[in-house]
């Protein structure tokens, strides 16, 4: 199959009832100084005025599409937005999070045609009414380009960071996505650990940017990690054996470093359950 490339980029943002964030969101993707990218935003039923907002950027901007589906959640959203990308490139942006610097310029040399993964750091961010009270940054341990031994061989200490479960620090390109039918399946929760689990596992060459240019807000209540679910545990364990088969198939299993990230699932879960407003 041939792949045809009109542009370099292509940014997926799945959107459901985030009104109060989605306007921050898309001006800081448009704010990037940067023509060479698409804007794919998928309205996944919202009820409130997230909708009519991205409609109203549409309007404005030739390069955001906006998609208004039947609420699916957020993988089949984004697998949506894969669908209808052009650009050689995917960047995955959450509705109520925001990019800060220039992300798309920065990187631009490093995605040659052979690499198929680029992460970047991030910023953990607490809000109060959109006003932020504390920012955290999460810096990768390892940079510039790694072929596949070199990454398996940082692997473990990577999985310790909590940032290789994410798909909002990475930039995919297409054509491996396709390639090896990498979607998202259709979970509560986790969508992306198994994503990304899928890509590790057939990745090659991966390059690592210890700057940070994107702004997760941590600790949102009704976000869907905020929220509680009693089947959330479960969920991450079922991750965590997935993490262990992958680490095995490459010969690095680790007893300590399935313990410590136990620890970590247990240590989240109850902070997660303290944070409900729920009888006991």
């Amino acid at each position: 199959m041939i792949w045809e490339f009109n542009l370099k980029y292509s940014v997926i943002i799945p959107v459901y009832n985030v009104e109060k964030y989605i306007d921050r969101c898309l001006k800081s993707v448009i704010s990037q100084n940067y023509d060479d990218l698409e804007i794919i935003v998928i309205d996944n039923g919202s009820t409130d005025r997230s909708g009519s907002i991205c409609d109203s950027y549409a309007n404005e901007y030739a390069n955001i599409s906006v998609y208004h589906i039947e609420i699916h959640g957020v993988g089949p959203a984004r697998n949506f937005g894969l669908s209808k990308a052009k650009g050689e490139f995917i960047c995955f942006v959450d509705a109520d999070d925001y990019l800060v610097g220039n992300l798309f310029s920065d990187v631009e040399s490093q995605l040659d045609p052979q690499l198929d993964l680029l992460v970047f750091s991030y910023y953990n961010s607490i809000e109060k009414n959109l006003l932020e009270i504390n920012r955290s940054a999460k810096i990768l341990p390892a940079e510039g380009k790694k072929d596949k031994s070199d990454f398996i061989a940082l692997f473990p200490e990577l999985c310790l960071t909590d940032m290789m479960y994410t798909v909002w620090n990475k930039i995919y390109r297409r054509e491996f996505l396709e390639e090896h039918q990498i979607v998202f399946e259709s979970y509560e929760l986790g969508e992306d650990v198994r994503f990304n689990l899928n890509v590790y596992q057939h990745v090659n060459a991966v390059f690592f940017v210890k700057s940070g240019y994107y702004v997760y807000i941590s600790g949102r209540v009704d976000s869907a990690m905020g929220q509680y679910n009693p089947n959330r545990m479960n969920y991450q364990l079922e991750e965590l054996g997935k993490v262990d088969q992958l680490m095995t198939s490459w010969n690095i299993h680790d007893d300590q470093f399935i313990d410590r990230i136990k620890t970590r699932i247990l240590m989240s879960n109850i902070q997660n359950i303290s944070k409900q407003k729920m009888s006991l």
